[in-house]
Protein backbone atom coordinates (compact mmCIF):
# COMPACT_ATOMS: atom_id res chain seq x y z
CA UNK A 1 0.00 0.00 0.00
CA UNK A 2 1.39 3.39 -1.08
CA UNK A 3 -0.56 6.13 0.67
CA UNK A 4 -0.41 9.75 -0.46
CA UNK A 5 -1.50 12.57 1.83
CA UNK A 6 -1.59 15.94 0.01
CA UNK A 7 -2.74 19.34 1.26
CA UNK A 8 -4.90 21.00 -1.39
CA UNK A 9 -3.40 24.22 -2.73
CA UNK A 10 -5.29 27.29 -1.55
CA UNK A 11 -7.42 25.33 0.92
CA UNK A 12 -6.15 26.98 4.11
CA UNK A 13 -8.53 29.37 5.84
CA UNK A 14 -7.72 31.52 8.87
CA UNK A 15 -10.20 33.66 10.80
CA UNK A 16 -10.12 35.65 14.01
CA UNK A 17 -12.94 36.47 16.46
CA UNK A 18 -12.04 38.93 19.23
CA UNK A 19 -8.69 37.50 20.38
CA UNK A 20 -9.00 33.95 19.14
CA UNK A 21 -7.83 32.43 15.88
CA UNK A 22 -9.49 29.53 14.08
CA UNK A 23 -8.31 27.85 10.91
CA UNK A 24 -8.90 24.90 8.61
CA UNK A 25 -6.80 22.83 6.22
CA UNK A 26 -8.01 20.42 3.54
CA UNK A 27 -6.15 17.29 2.48
CA UNK A 28 -6.57 14.54 -0.10
CA UNK A 29 -5.60 11.00 0.93
CA UNK A 30 -5.42 8.20 -1.63
CA UNK A 31 -3.62 4.98 -2.54
CA UNK A 32 -1.99 4.29 -5.91
CA UNK A 33 -2.06 0.54 -5.36
CA UNK A 34 -5.04 -0.82 -7.30
CA UNK A 35 -5.17 -3.96 -5.15
CA UNK A 36 -4.90 -2.45 -1.68
CA UNK A 37 -8.04 -1.12 0.01
CA UNK A 38 -7.55 2.22 1.78
CA UNK A 39 -10.11 2.55 4.58
CA UNK A 40 -11.30 5.76 6.23
CA UNK A 41 -9.46 4.70 9.38
CA UNK A 42 -6.23 4.21 7.38
CA UNK A 43 -6.65 7.64 5.80
CA UNK A 44 -7.27 9.61 8.99
CA UNK A 45 -4.48 7.79 10.86
CA UNK A 46 -1.86 8.07 8.11
CA UNK A 47 1.58 8.90 9.53
CA UNK A 48 1.83 11.53 6.78
CA UNK A 49 -1.22 13.37 8.08
CA UNK A 50 -2.43 15.42 11.04
CA UNK A 51 -3.14 14.27 14.58
CA UNK A 52 -5.29 15.76 17.31
CA UNK A 53 -3.26 18.36 19.21
CA UNK A 54 -0.86 19.16 16.33
CA UNK A 55 -0.18 22.89 16.08
CA UNK A 56 -1.00 24.87 12.97
CA UNK A 57 2.04 25.38 10.68
CA UNK A 58 1.48 29.15 10.50
CA UNK A 59 -0.16 29.90 13.87
CA UNK A 60 1.47 27.72 16.55
CA UNK A 61 -1.04 28.87 19.20
CA UNK A 62 -3.95 26.93 17.65
CA UNK A 63 -4.24 23.15 17.44
CA UNK A 64 -6.02 20.44 15.48
CA UNK A 65 -9.34 19.85 17.27
CA UNK A 66 -11.73 18.11 14.84
CA UNK A 67 -11.91 16.64 11.38
CA UNK A 68 -14.42 15.79 8.70
CA UNK A 69 -13.65 12.93 6.30
CA UNK A 70 -15.62 12.41 3.09
CA UNK A 71 -15.12 9.59 0.56
CA UNK A 72 -14.71 10.65 -3.05
CA UNK A 73 -17.70 10.04 -5.30
CA UNK A 74 -15.52 9.78 -8.41
CA UNK A 75 -12.53 7.69 -7.26
CA UNK A 76 -12.50 4.59 -5.08
CA UNK A 77 -10.51 4.56 -1.81
CA UNK A 78 -9.90 8.30 -1.95
CA UNK A 79 -10.84 10.65 0.90
CA UNK A 80 -11.02 14.40 1.46
CA UNK A 81 -10.15 15.36 5.03
CA UNK A 82 -10.80 18.80 6.53
CA UNK A 83 -9.01 19.57 9.82
CA UNK A 84 -10.23 22.41 12.05
CA UNK A 85 -7.85 24.29 14.38
CA UNK A 86 -8.71 26.26 17.54
CA UNK A 87 -6.88 27.62 20.57
CA UNK A 88 -7.38 24.70 22.97
CA UNK A 89 -4.48 22.19 23.09
CA UNK A 90 -5.78 18.70 23.86
CA UNK A 91 -2.22 17.47 24.23
CA UNK A 92 -2.29 14.29 22.15
CA UNK A 93 0.06 15.09 19.28
CA UNK A 94 1.81 12.59 17.03
CA UNK A 95 1.48 9.67 19.48
CA UNK A 96 -2.34 9.73 19.34
CA UNK A 97 -4.76 7.60 17.33
CA UNK A 98 -7.36 9.82 15.66
CA UNK A 99 -9.97 7.06 15.86
CA UNK A 100 -9.14 5.81 19.34
CA UNK A 101 -12.18 6.98 21.32
CA UNK A 102 -13.23 5.22 24.52
CA UNK A 103 -16.34 3.13 23.65
CA UNK A 104 -17.58 3.49 27.24
CA UNK A 105 -17.98 7.20 26.59
CA UNK A 106 -20.12 6.57 23.52
CA UNK A 107 -17.53 7.48 20.87
CA UNK A 108 -17.47 5.14 17.89
CA UNK A 109 -15.58 5.65 14.65
CA UNK A 110 -17.71 4.27 11.81
CA UNK A 111 -16.04 4.71 8.39
CA UNK A 112 -18.43 6.42 5.96
CA UNK A 113 -19.85 4.59 2.99
CA UNK A 114 -20.11 6.05 -0.50
CA UNK A 115 -21.24 9.66 -0.53
CA UNK A 116 -21.68 9.98 3.26
CA UNK A 117 -19.61 12.27 5.42
CA UNK A 118 -18.37 11.54 8.92
CA UNK A 119 -17.66 14.14 11.56
CA UNK A 120 -15.88 13.41 14.78
CA UNK A 121 -13.46 14.90 17.25
CA UNK A 122 -11.59 13.92 20.38
CA UNK A 123 -14.90 14.51 22.14
CA UNK A 124 -17.52 11.80 22.40
CA UNK A 125 -20.57 12.44 20.25
CA UNK A 126 -23.70 13.29 22.19
CA UNK A 127 -27.20 12.06 21.36
CA UNK A 128 -28.41 15.54 20.52
CA UNK A 129 -26.11 16.16 17.55
CA UNK A 130 -23.48 18.08 19.49
CA UNK A 131 -20.19 17.16 21.11
CA UNK A 132 -19.83 16.47 24.84
CA UNK A 133 -16.32 17.26 26.05
CA UNK A 134 -14.70 14.24 27.70
CA UNK A 135 -11.25 15.79 27.99
CA UNK A 136 -11.87 17.95 31.05
CA UNK A 137 -14.29 16.30 33.41
CA UNK A 138 -14.91 19.46 35.37
CA UNK A 139 -16.45 21.24 32.37
CA UNK A 140 -20.23 21.36 32.06
CA UNK A 141 -21.84 19.79 28.95
CA UNK A 142 -23.10 22.11 26.24
CA UNK A 143 -26.34 23.99 26.86
CA UNK A 144 -29.39 23.85 24.60
CA UNK A 145 -31.61 26.89 24.91
CA UNK A 146 -35.01 26.68 23.24
CA UNK A 147 -35.58 29.98 21.44
CA UNK A 148 -38.96 29.70 19.82
CA UNK A 149 -41.31 28.35 17.22
CA UNK A 150 -42.67 29.71 13.94
CA UNK A 151 -45.84 28.28 12.36
CA UNK A 152 -47.22 29.18 8.93
CA UNK A 153 -50.40 27.59 7.62
CA UNK A 154 -51.37 27.42 3.98
CA UNK A 155 -52.54 25.30 1.07
CA UNK A 156 -50.79 23.14 -1.49
CA UNK A 157 -52.48 22.45 -4.83
CA UNK A 158 -52.16 18.82 -5.94
CA UNK A 159 -53.69 16.63 -8.63
CA UNK A 160 -56.84 14.93 -7.39
CA UNK A 161 -59.17 12.28 -8.78
CA UNK A 162 -61.33 11.72 -5.67
CA UNK A 163 -62.47 14.31 -3.12
CA UNK A 164 -63.13 13.57 0.54
CA UNK A 165 -61.40 10.18 0.50
CA UNK A 166 -60.21 8.70 3.79
CA UNK A 167 -56.47 9.11 4.26
CA UNK A 168 -54.81 5.88 5.46
CA UNK A 169 -53.74 5.82 9.10
CA UNK A 170 -50.09 6.86 9.61
CA UNK A 171 -49.90 7.66 5.89
CA UNK A 172 -49.16 4.02 5.09
CA UNK A 173 -49.98 2.97 1.54
CA UNK A 174 -50.33 -0.69 2.53
CA UNK A 175 -48.56 -2.33 -0.39
CA UNK A 176 -46.56 -1.84 -3.57
CA UNK A 177 -49.56 -0.69 -5.60
CA UNK A 178 -50.70 1.77 -2.96
CA UNK A 179 -53.84 2.15 -0.85
CA UNK A 180 -56.95 1.67 -2.99
CA UNK A 181 -59.46 4.48 -2.42
CA UNK A 182 -62.94 3.09 -1.75
CA UNK A 183 -64.83 6.21 -0.62
CA UNK A 184 -65.15 9.88 -1.41
CA UNK A 185 -66.54 11.68 -4.47
CA UNK A 186 -65.14 11.17 -7.97
CA UNK A 187 -64.06 14.54 -9.37
CA UNK A 188 -61.78 13.65 -12.30
CA UNK A 189 -62.87 14.47 -15.83
CA UNK A 190 -62.51 11.44 -18.06
CA UNK A 191 -59.45 10.30 -16.14
CA UNK A 192 -57.88 13.76 -16.06
CA UNK A 193 -57.33 15.21 -12.57
CA UNK A 194 -58.34 18.59 -11.25
CA UNK A 195 -56.41 20.72 -8.77
CA UNK A 196 -57.29 19.98 -5.16
CA UNK A 197 -56.18 22.12 -2.17
CA UNK A 198 -54.50 20.26 0.68
CA UNK A 199 -53.92 22.05 4.00
CA UNK A 200 -50.28 22.28 5.07
CA UNK A 201 -48.39 23.86 7.95
CA UNK A 202 -44.74 24.91 8.01
CA UNK A 203 -43.13 24.52 11.44
CA UNK A 204 -39.74 25.96 12.42
CA UNK A 205 -38.21 25.17 15.83
CA UNK A 206 -35.17 27.18 16.90
CA UNK A 207 -32.59 26.77 19.62
CA UNK A 208 -29.18 28.13 20.60
CA UNK A 209 -26.45 25.62 21.39
CA UNK A 210 -23.44 26.65 23.47
CA UNK A 211 -20.46 24.47 22.60
CA UNK A 212 -17.01 24.71 21.01
CA UNK A 213 -18.02 22.62 18.00
CA UNK A 214 -21.40 21.78 16.51
CA UNK A 215 -21.77 18.37 14.90
CA UNK A 216 -24.66 17.37 12.65
CA UNK A 217 -24.26 13.79 13.86
CA UNK A 218 -26.07 12.56 10.73
CA UNK A 219 -29.19 14.65 11.32
CA UNK A 220 -29.07 15.48 7.60
CA UNK A 221 -29.82 11.83 6.77
CA UNK A 222 -33.19 12.17 8.53
CA UNK A 223 -34.52 14.74 6.06
CA UNK A 224 -37.44 13.41 4.04
CA UNK A 225 -38.67 11.15 6.84
CA UNK A 226 -41.98 11.35 8.72
CA UNK A 227 -42.74 11.28 12.45
CA UNK A 228 -43.14 7.78 13.85
CA UNK A 229 -45.09 9.04 16.89
CA UNK A 230 -47.15 12.11 17.73
CA UNK A 231 -45.09 15.29 17.39
CA UNK A 232 -46.18 18.49 19.19
CA UNK A 233 -49.82 17.46 18.83
CA UNK A 234 -49.56 16.43 15.17
CA UNK A 235 -50.57 12.82 14.60
CA UNK A 236 -48.00 10.17 13.70
CA UNK A 237 -47.05 10.07 10.03
CA UNK A 238 -48.38 13.54 9.19
CA UNK A 239 -45.17 15.58 9.66
CA UNK A 240 -42.04 15.41 7.52
CA UNK A 241 -38.60 16.68 8.54
CA UNK A 242 -37.39 19.00 5.77
CA UNK A 243 -33.93 19.86 7.11
CA UNK A 244 -31.76 21.90 9.43
CA UNK A 245 -29.88 25.20 9.20
CA UNK A 246 -26.99 26.19 11.47
CA UNK A 247 -25.44 29.63 11.92
CA UNK A 248 -22.50 30.49 14.14
CA UNK A 249 -23.25 33.81 15.85
CA UNK A 250 -20.41 33.93 18.40
CA UNK A 251 -17.31 31.89 19.12
CA UNK A 252 -19.15 29.21 21.09
CA UNK A 253 -22.79 29.91 20.19
CA UNK A 254 -24.72 28.27 17.36
CA UNK A 255 -28.24 29.18 16.21
CA UNK A 256 -29.99 26.05 14.95
CA UNK A 257 -33.34 25.85 13.14
CA UNK A 258 -35.23 22.65 12.36
CA UNK A 259 -37.91 22.84 9.63
CA UNK A 260 -40.92 20.51 9.40
CA UNK A 261 -44.10 20.37 7.32
CA UNK A 262 -47.49 18.99 8.33
CA UNK A 263 -49.73 17.75 5.51
CA UNK A 264 -53.45 16.93 5.82
CA UNK A 265 -52.97 13.91 3.52
CA UNK A 266 -49.92 12.75 5.52
CA UNK A 267 -47.88 13.66 2.42
CA UNK A 268 -49.67 11.00 0.34
CA UNK A 269 -50.78 11.74 -3.21
CA UNK A 270 -53.47 10.26 -5.43
CA UNK A 271 -52.40 8.18 -8.43
CA UNK A 272 -54.78 6.42 -10.88
CA UNK A 273 -54.17 2.93 -12.18
CA UNK A 274 -52.64 3.21 -15.64
CA UNK A 275 -52.42 0.91 -18.65
CA UNK A 276 -49.26 -0.05 -20.48
CA UNK A 277 -49.38 3.20 -22.46
CA UNK A 278 -49.53 5.28 -19.28
CA UNK A 279 -53.18 6.25 -19.69
CA UNK A 280 -55.71 5.97 -16.83
CA UNK A 281 -57.13 2.44 -16.93
CA UNK A 282 -60.91 2.46 -16.92
CA UNK A 283 -62.82 -0.68 -16.04
CA UNK A 284 -66.22 0.07 -17.47
CA UNK A 285 -66.90 3.47 -15.96
CA UNK A 286 -64.71 2.92 -12.92
CA UNK A 287 -61.15 4.15 -12.52
CA UNK A 288 -59.14 2.66 -9.63
CA UNK A 289 -57.35 5.45 -7.74
CA UNK A 290 -54.71 4.86 -5.08
CA UNK A 291 -53.08 6.86 -2.31
CA UNK A 292 -49.30 6.49 -2.62
CA UNK A 293 -46.67 7.53 -0.09
CA UNK A 294 -43.48 9.04 -1.58
CA UNK A 295 -41.94 9.30 1.92
CA UNK A 296 -42.33 5.79 3.38
CA UNK A 297 -39.73 6.03 6.16
CA UNK A 298 -40.72 7.11 9.68
CA UNK A 299 -38.44 7.94 12.62
CA UNK A 300 -38.71 9.50 16.09
CA UNK A 301 -38.07 13.25 16.04
CA UNK A 302 -36.12 13.13 19.31
CA UNK A 303 -33.30 15.15 17.75
CA UNK A 304 -35.51 18.25 17.65
CA UNK A 305 -35.77 20.75 20.54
Amino acid sequence: MTVHFKELIGSRTISRSVGNFTASRTFLCYDDDAIAVLTASDAINSNLGVNFGDSHPEIPSIFAQSFQITPSESRAYTYEIVWEYTAEDVGIGNDGDNTDVDPEDGGVFEPPLGGESLQTSISALGDEGTAEDDIKEEEEPEERQFDGVSITTGLTLVDGWVAGATVPALGSQGGDSGYLINDGTVIHQGGKPISVPVQTTEISLSETVTTNFFFLNNIQTKAGKRNAVEFYGFEAGSVIFKGISVQRQEENKWDVTYVFTWDAWSHMRQVPKRDNDGNPEFSGTDLPVYYKQPFPDTIPFDFAP
